[in-house]
């Protein structure tokens, strides 16, 4: 029985039993598999010419062996040829004068009844079908050809041409006030609502996140003014609204308090030099928060926040909500602790200060949780929405009507000796604070690093999702040149470090701001309450600042995400368990780096230990697939079929070597069992997924081939990557296996085994 060569099975619309009779000699094809060649998509592979071997006769003593083999040739062409069989009787139905290449087969031929009878008339048809299925073939192997010769003459592995890329496009926009130029009275209506609205719900909230920090209230004030007039000049956000935040205030807290405690000051024994140094160095945080923005906005390194995965992110910001929350309590029950950013300190001091409970104090703040979660469920409720529209309004306006109240009540019941309040604040606009920017503490950069990763991460996701929603593009490093700014020019007058609020954000986009208008009208509003009213804030009772910031940051507490991991991956779980405690109980900065710190060492485990498949043929098509994923896929004795399923490179090349040991060992061991008279013979590995390989990696396949020639066994390698073969052309791989190993396809690799261990046998 002769075997026949086999066709090229990416085209399964090719029948080249039928067709190749069509092609004259001087369109250089002689044979199905000459005519495959022509036809093969280009592929950077097609300048490894391959050799196959003719197949042979049976005869010897392993002529049972040789007629193994041969079935399994066999099974692969029945397979294609059933495929494509019918592809040639659809070109029956074409009209005389139309081309195959142009217009396709019209398979209706066969209808035709008027001519049905008529011989002349059946014998021209065919005579035509004849004639355009031989165009059709003569066309698409030219198109094919004349593709693939302009796709070698482009590949940078073999030409001495370099290659020259355009500009990248960039469509996001360089400053939100870009769009300007068609600004109309109706976009400023809108800025105008949207910049009243956060203003009148971030005023009273930069207080509550300023005493969160540890400092005097009114510095929320002062961060809610400078930074809002800033960021719109250099920010590519239209809606981003840039204040004080709960994650940074929290971790200007742990970090300045620390230090402070270093130095030996007490809040106790010297107050007035605590404050003083506490402040000074906040107002450094947020001068080396500006800087070190800039920095890496300047050096394009915005790519940076990628390596926060969301599970850490979510971790930890579930982590530093339950701290926040904790901290807040000593507020709401009336009386002062420590400040600290452990629970069980916090709460160790809460229960020693027990006896100075405040009930006064806990019943305001406890009232204004209430109004304020009702109206967060109410504003977010859709029925309720229907029937009112208006109740919307009271999630961003909830902060202003429970402070106006507090003030109200403070003011004409006289409870400021009863409850605690914010006290006097300073009239007028904040001073020039340049002369506080040194000398820096060394020890405050490792507060500070925290607070820039996590400040532009919060910042990036919040505007990212809206640009995203609004149909524009925002620029990662140029948003960290102006949070930068923001913070620097901020330091100059007061403020302590900013970042993209979140609450703010939504609002100021929920209704409808259009430019950063909006955010320069929220300072000009700030500004006036510095001016005409400080002595109105300072009657603000600082449970309802507790209130306010507990409802806000409740939210932040993301369990939905930790049951989602725990169902979708289980790593992904651990590393939110272990950012949730390890910011509850050993503080924000160590929480942050513990759980970044196993973030980065499960990347490290997944990419030491790749994925790596054996291959088996899909019944009836050329697809190989996993063997363990389907269960009517074909394997080939004495064929091993590899898949590496990431980049290689020095951590995994060990690991992907030892696997192809054993998928060698265990085929070797069913041929034995099942008595075949055949060993492991090739080992075909399938790089398309291969991305990258180093050094290291192509020493490992060069000792691995070694070792496997040495023991009769051939590698063979197919459909490598433009950068792959790049590596293996200048390490000399492709000389030391021969080009004769390497195919643009599995099917190709696994025909030329096939017929190869046929010829050897017999």
């Amino acid at each position: 029985m002769s075997i026949p060569d086999y066709p090229h099975l990416n085209d399964p619309q090719l029948s080249f039993e039928s067709t190749s009779a069509y092609l004259s000699d001087d369109e250089g094809v002689t044979s199905p598999s000459d005519y495959s060649h022509q036809l093969r998509e280009p592929s950077e592979l097609h300048l490894f010419r391959r050799h196959r071997a003719p197949p042979s006769s049976v005869s010897g003593a392993d002529g049972g062996a040789v007629m193994l083999i041969r079935r399994q040739i066999e099974r692969i062409y029945e397979d294609s040829t059933a495929q494509v069989r019918h592809a040639v009787p659809a070109l029956d139905g074409v009209e005389e004068g139309k081309t195959l290449a142009e217009e396709g087969v019209d398979n209706a031929g066969d209808k035709e009844g008027d001519d049905a009878n008529d011989v002349d008339a059946a014998q021209k048809k065919k005579d035509a079908v004849a004639l355009n299925r031989k165009e059709m073939w003569r066309s698409l192997a030219a198109r094919r050809k004349q593709s693939a010769l302009q796709y070698l003459s482009d590949l940078k592995p073999f030409r001495a041409l370099t290659l020259t890329e355009g500009p990248a496009s960039n469509t996001a926009q360089r400053s939100s006030f870009n769009c300007l130029r068609g600004y109309t009275v109706g976009m400023f209506g809108r800025d105008a609502a949207a910049g009243c609205t956060v203003a009148i719900m971030g005023i009273p909230l930069g207080m509550s996140y300023a005493k969160l920090a540890g400092l005097p209230a009114y510095y929320g004030l002062y961060a809610s003014f400078v930074p809002p007039l800033v960021y719109p000049f250099f920010g590519t956000s239209k809606q981003l609204q840039v204040g004080p935040a709960a994650l940074v205030s929290l971790m200007v807290s742990a970090g300045v308090s620390n230090i402070v405690n270093a130095e030996g000051l007490s809040m106790d024994s010297d107050p007035d030099s605590y404050i003083e140094r506490y402040t000074q160095l906040s107002i450094q945080c947020a001068f080396l928060v500006g800087i070190i923005n800039l920095l890496m906005g300047l050096l394009k390194l915005g790519f940076v926040a990628q390596f926060l995965s969301k599970a850490l992110i979510s971790g930890f910001t579930s982590g530093a909500a339950v701290i926040i929350c904790l901290s807040q309590l000593k507020n709401l029950f009336g009386y002062s602790t420590p400040p600290s950013t452990k629970a069980q300190h916090i709460l160790r001091d809460l229960i020693a200060g027990i006896s100075q409970f405040n009930w006064k104090s806990f019943l305001m703040g406890t009232c204004s949780i209430l109004f304020l979660m009702s109206a967060k469920y109410l504003s977010s409720n859709e029925k309720i929405i229907e029937k009112w529209p208006h109740v919307k309004w009271l999630k961003p306006l909830g902060p202003m009507i429970v402070s106006a109240v507090g003030i109200i009540v403070v003011y004409a019941a006289e409870l400021t000796e009863v409850i605690p309040c914010v006290g006097v604040i300073p009239p007028g606009l904040p001073i020039v604070t340049v002369s506080w920017w040194t000398p820096v503490s060394p020890s405050l950069f490792g507060a500070v690093i925290p607070m820039v990763i996590v400040g532009f991460v919060n910042s990036f996701a919040v505007s990212k999702r809206i640009s995203y929603q609004r149909g524009y593009d925002i620029d990662s490093s140029q948003e960290f040149v102006s949070l930068g700014l923001s913070n620097l020019i901020g330091s100059v007058f007061q403020a302590c470090p900013v970042t993209g609020t979140i609450g703010q954000s939504f609002v100021n986009d929920e209704i409808g701001a259009q430019t950063g208008i909006a955010s320069i009208i929220t300072g000009i509003l700030t500004m006036f309450v510095l001016l005409f009213l400080t002595q109105v804030f300072e009657l603000l009772p600082l449970s309802i600042l507790a209130a306010i910031v507990i409802s806000f940051v409740s939210g932040m507490f993301d369990y939905h995400e930790a049951v989602y991991l725990f169902r979708v991956h289980f790593f992904d779980f651990v590393v939110w368990v272990v950012a949730l405690l390890g910011t509850v109980f050993l503080g924000v900065v160590n929480g942050l780096a513990i759980s970044v710190g196993l973030s980065l060492l499960l990347v490290i485990y997944e990419s030491a230990y790749p994925h790596t498949a054996q291959l088996g043929r899909l019944h009836g098509t050329s697809l190989y697939h996993n063997v363990k994923q389907y269960h009517d896929v074909e394997s080939y004795d004495g064929v091993v079929i590899v898949r590496i399923d990431a980049p290689l490179y020095f951590a995994n090349a060990q690991n992907v070597r030892d696997k192809v040991r054993k998928y060698k060992k265990r085929a070797n061991q069913e041929l034995k069992e099942r008595k075949t008279g055949i060993a492991v013979r090739y080992i075909i590995f399938d790089l398309a997924p291969v991305s990258y390989i180093d050094a290291t990696a192509l020493q490992v396949l060069q000792d691995m081939y070694n070792i496997q020639k040495a023991s009769g066994v051939q590698m063979c390698f197919c459909n490598p990557g433009i950068r792959v073969t790049e590596r293996f052309l200048r390490a000399g791989f492709i000389e030391l296996v021969g080009r004769d190993h390497f195919f643009s396809a599995v099917i190709d690799a696994v025909q030329w085994c096939l017929n190869d261990m046929e010829s050897l046998v017999g």
